[in-house]
């Protein structure tokens, strides 16, 4: 069976938040990186996928933070392909201390998109081929779809217009930065006093440059916790949905 990738490093003080906290955005920058290095070595990687003109796209996250990582910890990230699951290409992470520790769990749902007609495709090969589902689980069930809860008004909050920062090397807005969107979009107190639990991203349509993203949120609380939603919508249309349970 083939091992898991792997890498080790330290914490940097640009990856954590005034609490001297792994940033829940530097933890997707992570997985994003371990993710296209491990596709890399297994022959479909960013230039494996550009020269048949497509591309992966994020689909959904789900990541439970079990024991947030300090500044300067080191730590140890772990990643492997788990295969098809219907449309989506599933990729499992799970952050460890040094001493073994489950840090952070987290699994993700891909898709891939030419980058020509900007539409779903088909991999039949990698579907058939690469199912590595006896490597286990970080979180065994795919990440869910954000349903917000009924019976409350969702709030705005403020527009957010696509800039320069924003955008990937796949020409549209990179999926962390949605993320980074959502969180600065619930009250500061919250973000300051409380660690996030777990985080659920749902990536509906491309946020192309020049666009503005309405953001809007739901604050509620479940089983005693905090929790937030975040909608971002281009032109009145679903672009993400974020939940932070804190």
């Amino acid at each position: 069976m083939r091992e898991k990738y792997s890498e080790k490093r330290i914490v940097s003080c640009y990856e954590a938040d005034a609490n001297h906290n792994l940033r829940p955005t530097a933890m997707l920058d992570l997985m994003q990186e371990a993710a296209g290095r491990d596709a890399s070595t297994l022959g479909f990687g960013y230039d494996d996928m550009i020269s048949t003109n497509t591309a992966w796209v994020l689909s959904r996250i789900r990541v439970v933070f079990h024991n947030t990582p300090k500044w300067r910890d080191t730590v140890n990230l772990k990643t492997w392909h788990k295969g098809a699951n219907r449309i989506f290409y599933l990729r499992d992470f799970l952050l460890e201390s040094e001493s073994g520790e489950k840090l952070v769990s987290a699994t993700t749902s891909w898709l891939i998109i030419d980058l020509s007609s900007r539409r779903m495709v088909r991999n039949t090969y990698l579907a058939e081929n690469f199912d590595n589902s006896e490597m286990g689980h970080a979180i065994e069930e795919p990440a869910d779809k954000v349903s917000l809860p009924k019976g409350i008004e969702p709030e705005m909050v403020h527009t957010h217009k696509v800039v320069w920062s924003d955008i990937d090397t796949n020409g549209h807005v990179n999926n962390v930065k949605y993320a980074v969107w959502a969180l600065d979009a619930i009250d500061f107190d919250i973000a300051k006093e409380r660690v996030l639990k777990e985080m659920l991203i749902n990536y509906d349509s491309e946020v192309m440059p020049g666009q503005e993203v309405d953001l809007y949120r739901v604050s509620t609380e479940e089983n005693g916790s905090p929790v937030y939603y975040v909608v971002g919508k281009v032109a009145g249309k679903t672009s993400f949905s974020i939940k932070m349970t804190f």
